[in-house]
């Protein structure tokens, strides 16, 4: 028995034994399997068994860098850095056993400006590739800023230097995609693989079965052990039942991540044996409430700045999983792990965390909302409608009447909450959410959130409160430039106070959870880059 937080920063139970089946289980199905449109960070470790990228994090417990993968080395960078020049590794195959070639990642890449057709999944390529006003592959024209000079040769033009450009190659709209086979909007039914499984059976909302690539090459694949013979996910299991079967052994883990319930952590923690197969990482998550701007009246600055000083943190750290366990107080946007995190606080909260009620009062009468106003909060089910229904208390005693939304998991980012439409027309003022960085650095982190150059109209949108401020663009691109790591922990610094002060986001706790883990599991462990476990690193021992 490996022990309490024994995945972290190290691997459990190491082992190069292959065979057998893990068997993984999720309260939703994966937002996507079409690689330019996943968002959900375990639907990108499935996605990271399934499918090759240029670059990718190392299968390691300490594994925040990337490494080349598709590539055969690192990106020849220009020295101005506007040029970067990648080499395909031979001999790697799609599923189909094709060779793949530098025209289908190139053709990966151009789905991701497709944005009326394919919305969702990450859309940096936008802002930092020098393309013009592309908009897809579908129109018949190449992308101007994607050279493919022969069949192992890509190069990248850059708008402006961004040294972060080998993280956004080790997304999963980087996979390669054969134009060939590339079925547009239903590509999600049987994307072509190229990593070491392949996609036996997909039935949306209930189960995924992943099986072995025949084409695929250990040799070819620097970054993937693909030791188990198959993977099946199981969706849609309620949360508390979820536990209650993790627990019984039916399944290996849950691959989800949300976590162990309240209903079965204090029986967790009380016992040795069942606390020994358990990690509770810093997950690099925070967890928040966002306020949308264009929901009347938190138009108004100082109606968002009531719900800041009414919320009653103490309850909702409670609510998300207690002090410890559940993670620590968040007072500030950056999580501990990256350089601009501080302990700013710009609404204190009181002595006991239950708020500043006399503070909430005054910015509702600065709003000319004395007596208060009616709102809707969008929730998913689980912890999140826990603090949800917490914060609508918390809100209840300054006279906010905030009604609980619980939406559909699997659309919540798509279609709900993450679509600026519904956010509108539902009137949903209130959201409750995560986020961890898509890569481990202020930008990847905060960037998403805040910058309105990153607005998604058309869904998968995560800048919820729609903010598009000129100083927090301004401070986000000398950020960029800089390349002397003081002044650009000062300029994101910059950024997170301009962002708190105009109250759009307001954090509750920098996250820890509490993981679950067979003991037939064997190369356990949980990958920082993600904060979930790294399933495709998984075997088990019988």
């Amino acid at each position: 028995m490996a022990g309490w937080n024994a995945g972290v920063g190290a691997v459990v139970a190491p082992s190069a034994r292959r065979g057998g089946a893990l068997r993984l289980v999720a309260s939703a199905d994966v937002d996507s399997l079409d690689p330019a449109r996943t968002y959900y960070v375990w639907s990108w470790l499935l996605q990271r068994a399934m499918h090759r990228t240029l670059t990718a994090f190392e299968s390691s417990p300490t594994g925040t860098r990337t490494v080349p993968d598709l590539a055969e080395g690192p990106a020849e960078v220009s020295a101005d850095g506007l040029t970067w020049t990648y080499r395909i590794r031979r001999g790697a195959r799609f599923e189909n056993g094709r060779e793949i070639r530098a025209a289908d990642v190139a053709h990966g890449i151009e789905r991701v400006f497709a944005r009326d057709a394919l919305p969702g999944g990450p859309t940096y390529l936008l802002d930092v590739l020098d393309h013009g006003g592309y908009r897809g592959p579908y129109g018949g024209e190449p992308c101007r800023a994607i050279g493919r000079p022969d069949d192992h040769t890509l190069v990248f033009r850059l708008a402006r230097p961004f040294a972060d450009f080998d993280y956004l190659m080790a997304q999963p709209n980087t996979a390669p995609v054969p134009p060939e086979s590339d079925s547009r909007e239903d590509y999600w039914r049987h994307p072509v693989c190229s990593g070491p499984y392949r996609i036996a059976h997909y039935e949306p909302g209930g189960s995924l079965e992943l099986v072995r690539n025949p084409a695929w090459r250990a040799e070819t694949d620097p970054v993937r052990p693909a030791l188990v013979d198959r993977m099946s996910v199981t969706f849609g299991v309620e949360v508390d039942e979820m536990d209650a079967r993790l627990l019984a052994g039916e399944f290996h883990l849950d691959v989800e991540g949300r976590g162990i319930q309240h209903a079965a952590r204090d029986a967790i923690l009380a016992d040795p044996g069942l606390r020994a197969r358990c990690d509770n990482p810093a997950t690099g998550f925070l967890q928040y409430v966002t306020v949308q701007t264009r929901v009347p009246p938190f138009d108004d600055l100082h109606a968002r700045r009531a719900v800041f000083y009414a919320a009653d943190k103490a309850a909702l750290l409670e609510a998300r999983g207690g002090v410890g366990v559940g993670g620590e107080l968040a007072t500030g946007l950056f999580p501990p792990h990256l350089p601009a995190h501080s302990a700013f606080d710009r609404y204190p909260s009181g002595p006991d965390l239950t708020g500043d009620l006399d503070a909430a009062r005054a910015e509702l009468a600065a709003a000319g909302l004395p007596g208060g106003f009616a709102t809707a909060i969008a929730t998913q089910p689980g912890k999140f409608e826990l603090v949800a229904r917490t914060l609508a208390r918390s809100l209840g005693r300054v006279g906010i009447e905030a009604e609980v939304r619980v939406l559909d998991t699997a659309s919540y980012y798509r279609t709900g909450l993450g679509h600026p439409g519904t956010v509108r027309e539902e009137g949903l003022g209130l959201g409750v959410t995560d986020w961890g960085a898509d890569y481990p650095t202020e930008y990847g982190f905060l960037a998403p959130l805040v910058d309105g150059r990153q607005i998604k109209p058309e869904g998968g949108n995560f800048n919820f409160a729609e903010l598009d401020d000129p100083r927090v663009r301004e401070l986000i691109d000398s950020a960029r430039r800089t390349t002397d790591p003081e002044h650009r922990k000062a300029l994101w610094r910059g950024v997170e106070r301009t962002v708190m002060d105009r109250a759009v986001i307001l954090p509750m706790a920098h996250d820890r959870t509490l993981h679950y883990r067979h003991p037939d599991l064997t190369n356990v462990y949980v990958h920082p880059a993600f904060g979930l476990y790294d399933v495709q690193a998984m075997g088990v021992a019988r």
